[in-house]
């Protein structure tokens, strides 16, 4: 077979990229929703103060969590490139590895919290009363630190995978929660600034776990069980962890410009 008669007819690869970009677009653009949600119900507790603390810690979790952004990127190029070998065993492996390393990393961020967002919100600055609206947020949103982490793995599989429409369900989903959560929390309970915060942890929380049904019902069939010695291999953790931290430095050098 030529490769010209392997080749979808004219136009077909102009349909399938647009199939992929579309729903990653918006995907994307559904991001900042959550920190949009969070500042107008904010706005409605009678207090400059309040809708400056949850600001800042927007700031705060931009600063934390994005710095973590590789974990997306990561894993997609990681499994765009399994993928397209078709090699599934591998795909697996990659998914399993960044899974790991995320809750590692949110693990890491929930012991080091009260140091973190207490030097983090003085490095942004602010006034008294700010700052101490922006720790309360921040420490009840900062609970979803694994979850917040493995959704960027999820969404990195699912780009890589190319699933772009149910990397938007998902991205949807999490923001209904949010939006449903933060009313009910500050509106139904009471719970002020810390209910803003708890409601977009538990969006997270929620994410994650249908990601994690999203990734078993995908999963590859026909598969042996996955050996810890494969999970744990030398040589495909330093690949992670060093392509994960160019990323990591090349993101913070685009930062700072």
């Amino acid at each position: 077979m030529s490769i010209e008669s392997a080749l979808p007819p004219e136009g077909g690869w102009h349909r399938r990229v647009l199939m992929l970009a579309i729903p990653i677009v918006l995907a994307n653009l559904t991001q900042p929703i959550l920190g949009a949600v969070d500042t107008a119900v904010a706005g409605h507790l009678g207090s400059a103060a309040d809708l400056g603390g949850v600001a800042l810690g927007g700031l705060f979790f931009n600063f934390v969590f994005w710095g973590f952004g590789f974990l997306r990127m990561g894993t997609t190029g990681l499994v765009a490139q399994a993928f397209g070998a078709r090699n599934m065993d591998a795909l697996r492996a990659d998914v399993v590895r960044a899974l790991l390393l995320a809750v590692a990393i949110g693990s890491v961020i929930l012991v080091v919290q009260a140091p973190l967002i207490r030097h983090v919100i003085q490095l942004i600055g602010g006034s008294d009363a700010v700052q101490d609206n922006a720790r309360v947020y921040c420490h009840a949103r900062i609970l979803s630190a694994p979850f917040a982490l493995g959704n960027y793995v999820v969404l990195g599989y699912l780009l890589g995978a190319q699933r772009p429409r149910i990397a938007l369900l998902t991205q949807v989903l999490i923001n209904a929660v949010n939006a449903v959560a933060v009313v009910t929390y500050v509106y139904a309970f009471g719970w002020g600034l810390a209910g803003i915060g708890a409601a977009t942890a538990t969006a997270d929380a929620i994410g994650f776990a249908f990601g994690m049904a999203v990734l078993w019902h995908v999963r590859p069939r026909g598969l042996p069980p996955l050996a810890w010695r494969t999970v744990s291999d030398t040589m495909a953790l330093k690949k992670l962890v060093g392509m994960n931290r160019d990323i990591f430095l090349r993101t913070g050098r685009y930062v700072d410009h």
